[in-house]
């Protein structure tokens, strides 16, 4: 098998605000089984991402392509294997440095298995969001609710939703929760932590007018929900970056041990 990819510059072809710059068409066998497919984030170059993953683990190379193929006319669903595909390759390097033991796929345990040298595991289920925002009109604001918390538009309800429909975070083992912000205007620390806090809380003084604090409130967060109770951490990056992730850990997490690990 092998996987090779064209690349153009996209010229008006990209996908509004979160346009990540090249286009490309994936090519297998020397024949093209996709739509155009956006390579420009952080990290990927004209070898490309399947290049790498093949050398890796033909295997899981043919499985994100077979996918991607499969999702040639749902391109939200092309981004969130993208996510994927963004996630895993970050891992190559580490096991070839033998940092880690091996990567794994199985879809009915986790999108991405990171396997430490002590054997101990990391199981990691990732998600990408990726409104569409409708273009704003002169003097108008667009309205955007995914750094609220019971919108179902919202960061929290989308990881709610999640959890409840895959069930993937019901077992009591490592795992996170990996949330690709795939929209300029939602990248940042506000939209996640806004929406899986209370909200920013503001305290002004009546009589100064001065502000007297300012904070995220986790007095009521996402991780007070039963279902998270096996989620040991939310890590979140912006466009492709995941090499400048975050991590948010669950202080209520009751898995196999509370040690933070060096990955994931």
């Amino acid at each position: 098998m092998s996987v090779a990819f064209t690349f153009q510059r996209s010229s008006g072809l990209g996908y509004g605000p979160a346009g990540r710059g090249l286009c490309g068409v994936v090519l297998l066998d020397g024949a093209e089984i996709g739509k155009k497919i956006d390579f420009g984030f952080k990290g990927f170059d004209r070898d490309g991402v399947a290049v790498d993953i093949h050398e890796y683990n033909e295997q899981h190379a043919k499985s994100f392509v077979k996918r991607l193929r499969e999702s040639a006319n749902d391109w939200k669903n092309c981004e969130a294997v993208f996510s994927e595909i963004i996630v895993y390759r970050h891992y190559i390097r580490l096991a070839y440095e033998r940092l880690i033991r091996k990567i794994d796929l199985d879809a009915a345990e986790s999108d991405v298995i990171i396997e430490r040298l002590d054997g101990t595991k990391a199981y990691l289920e990732i998600f990408c969001v990726m409104p569409s925002f409708p273009l704003p009109e002169d003097g108008k604001v667009v309205d955007v609710k995914t750094h609220t918390q019971t919108e179902m538009a919202s960061i929290r309800q989308k990881l709610l939703r999640k959890v409840d429909k895959q069930k993937q975070f019901s077992k009591p083992r490592e795992n996170y929760a990996v949330i690709e912000l795939n929209n300029s205007i939602i990248v940042g620390d506000f939209t996640v932590l806004s929406s899986l806090s209370s909200g920013y809380t503001v305290t002004i003084n009546k009589q100064t007018m001065q502000i007297e604090s300012s904070r995220y409130n986790w007095e009521n967060s996402i991780f007070e929900d039963q279902s998270t109770k096996f989620l040991k951490a939310i890590i979140y990056f912006d466009l492709g970056n995941y090499d400048s992730r975050k991590f948010i850990f669950n202080p209520n997490y009751r898995g196999p041990n509370n040690r933070v690990e060096p990955t994931p």
